[in-house]
């Protein structure tokens, strides 16, 4: 029969093995890095004072042709993206895909800004070359609609958790989403901006996305076990729905 010091001696060992595997856990995880292929910036903007969004579309028409050559030359993907739902749009972003093309990205600030871009809007033009990855990529469909229902949601990972402990998650929900009958890109952006914090942006190339969504997945037992990982892993600070535009 074991004496209680022996008993206790064994607890702790045993609750001190699984505490350092734990912890073992942990470090792997955080050697895990995302494969990043490019770098996206986001520019927060606004319209100036009795502007209208015909005078931001007449500003990159009428330039249409030497932004074209510029962004072509920078390997550059300029989009801007409106506010959904808004009855009368006064902000809106402009995003730039580059790679890791800093200089680039500046070069194109500088152009329109001495075509009199500031006229216009003001931007936040801080230039952070967040790296960024396409978890699902449809970019053969950028061209093919009008526009893109773009979805930006701003997270943060819980305390002792990182991309690596998420990856699971992730890797399951694309598995899962790939069978669904929806034109639909993923992409995950690590925000330089801010510690602990990353960006996923879900882009839908149908109109009717919502339907299908909530027709093929969202009350899936699936889906719902993805979520409650995802809630496990990080926290989204808000989410914010857009159209997207692709300008060059």
């Amino acid at each position: 029969m074991l004496r209680p010091i022996t008993i206790l001696i064994l607890i702790f060992f045993i609750v001190s093995c699984e505490n350092d595997k734990a912890l073992n856990k942990i470090k792997l995880s955080t050697l895990i890095e995302p494969n990043f292929t490019h770098n996206l910036d986001l520019f927060n903007c606004s319209l100036n004072k009795d502007l209208s969004l015909i005078s931001l579309e007449s500003f990159f028409s009428n330039n249409s042709n030497k932004y074209s050559i510029l962004t072509k030359s920078d390997k550059l993907t300029v989009s801007v993206l409106f506010p959904e739902n808004s009855t009368s749009v006064k902000n809106f972003l402009i995003s730039v895909s580059s790679k890791a093309n800093h200089i680039g990205v500046k070069n194109f600030i500088d152009e329109i800004k001495s075509d009199g871009f500031d006229n216009i809007a003001n931007c936040s033009f801080a230039i952070y070359q967040n790296k960024a990855l396409d978890l699902i990529s449809n970019l053969d469909l950028l061209n093919k609609n009008g526009f893109i229902n773009i979805e930006i949601l701003r997270c943060s990972y819980n305390d002792g958790y990182n991309f690596g402990t998420f990856q699971i998650s992730v890797n399951r929900f694309i598995n899962n989403i790939k069978k669904l009958d929806s034109a639909y890109s993923i992409s995950f952006v690590e925000d330089n901006s801010f510690n602990n914090d990353f960006v996923w942006i879900n882009s839908f190339y149908d109109r009717d996305y919502q339907s299908n969504l909530i027709k093929n997945w969202i009350n899936q037992k699936d889906a719902i076990e993805i979520k409650d990982e995802f809630n496990e892993n990080a926290t989204c600070i808000d989410a914010k729905k857009y159209k997207g535009y692709n300008l060059f």
